[in-house]
């Protein structure tokens, strides 16, 4: 039986959802950490199971390769995103200490 791969929308880049403005708050910034860095690990791991979908899919080696550039390209940008937002939180942690 073929597989069928279904691509992933490519309208933009994948997010972790909506974050919220980091609260200057010491005591708010632990759990905005931990809920980062679940949503990134979740991001990873959906990424990982998007491009072992491809590499199973039975299609034409030319539209596979396109996919999974499209795939990556989309992976990055929205990567660079959340790892800035991750940056600025961890920032703002260390200047309570």
């Amino acid at each position: 039986m073929p597989s069928t791969f279904v691509a992933p929308e490519r309208s933009a880049p994948t997010t972790l959802g909506q974050t919220r403005p980091v609260s200057a708050d010491s005591d708010a910034l632990l759990p905005q950490l931990q809920v980062m860095l679940t949503a990134l690990t979740d991001f990873e791991i959906r990424h990982e199971i998007e491009l072992d979908c491809l590499e199973g899919w039975s299609g034409q080696d030319r539209v596979k390769r396109t996919l999974y550039a499209e795939r990556e390209w989309t992976y990055q940008q929205a990567r660079e995103a959340h790892l800035e937002r991750l940056a600025g939180l961890r920032e703002r942690i260390m200047g309570h200490h």
